[in-house]
């Protein structure tokens, strides 16, 4: 059943009652900055699908070039399922909200290594390759935590006599 709401208006000095949705389509036409005729919004869920299924090339190109170590695809898998899901922080702009996902997925260390190609990258790639190891190795040598806090405990024990 419609609803049904009077509202009272003042033509040519008298007062009368109008019907509230007349009164509302004829405010919304006459001083709306939008022209709604012939134009019907899709649904949230639909404008999401509408989207992510018809991304330009040149935007896909241009995000897997400014994200390189981040699979693009995937990451936009993701950002789609999530806004299907949080409906309730609806977004409007589903091209920003894309990019700014896959600079946090960038940021995160993406899931795609980054190949090196200068020679100075090359270097420090070695070099960090090889301070990982002695660092492995030096937690393999080092002596087990219960004993170093038994040791301190006695230590602190025979500070106090």
């Amino acid at each position: 059943m419609p609803m049904f709401f009077e509202i009272k208006v003042r033509v040519d000095g008298q007062e009368k009652w109008a019907d509230g949705h007349k009164v509302f389509k004829y405010l919304l036409e006459e001083y709306s900055k939008i022209n709604y005729k012939g134009k019907v919004i899709d649904p949230y869920t639909t404008r999401i699908d509408k989207f992510y299924s018809n991304i330009p090339q040149e935007l896909l190109d241009t995000w897997k070039s400014a994200y390189p170590n981040v699979n693009i695809d995937q990451e936009l898998i993701k950002c789609k399922a999530w806004l299907l899901s949080n409906t309730n922080k609806a977004k409007k702009d589903f091209k920003r909200f894309s990019n700014n996902w896959l600079a946090k997925a960038m940021e995160n260390g993406g899931q795609i290594p980054v190949s090196f190609t200068t020679k100075s990258e090359i270097v420090l790639e070695k070099k960090m390759k090889k301070f990982r190891k002695e660092q492995e190795i030096a937690a393999q040598e080092s002596a087990p935590q219960d004993w170093v806090q038994n040791l301190i405990t006695k230590t602190k024990n025979n500070m106090k006599k």
